[in-house]
């Protein structure tokens, strides 16, 4: 859906202690990819993950706040936002504010009988993007969205 080549540079925001999408991103594409956990405790068990998988030159994994404060978000073409992001309308709020023109944003949104335990980022806003439906027991769709020019 979002063209992810070798050469983009992805962000995930939100990781968790085995960072699936990070993993299936670099696999099926061959990108590089750093994920950022706010949850410390995850950094160390994620990356053992990522070093058995033989993946340490390619996935990177650090400690920060989904917030973006201190990333350099226009090093990256492709941002993945994880559905536990939290609170998830100031994440999109700084990343619309200081990612680069044509970013690529993929945003995970809840199955319709959980989004009032998830954050209610404006329906209004995703609902004209491209989606793709999932068949997981949480996570309803993944949205695109493109940064447009400033």
């Amino acid at each position: 859906m979002a063209d992810v080549t070798k050469d983009d540079h992805i962000l995930c925001i939100g990781g968790g202690i085995c960072p699936f999408s990070a993993i299936l991103f670099h696999q099926s594409t061959g990108a590089k990819v750093t994920v950022i956990d706010n949850n410390e405790a995850c950094i160390p068990l994620a990356e053992r993950v990522i070093e058995r998988l033989g993946l340490g030159e390619y996935v990177y994994v650090h400690h920060q706040d989904g917030a973006c404060d201190g990333v350099c978000l226009s090093d990256y073409s492709v941002i993945h936002m994880a559905l536990q992001v939290d609170p998830i309308e100031y994440v999109f709020s700084q990343i619309e504010k200081n990612a680069a023109p044509g970013t690529k944003l993929l945003i995970r949104r809840p199955k319709t009988a959980l989004r009032a335990v998830h954050g209610k980022l404006q329906e209004k806003l995703v609902s004209c993007c491209a989606y793709v439906s999932h068949n997981a027991r949480n996570i309803g769709a993944t949205f695109l969205y493109v940064k447009e020019s400033a």
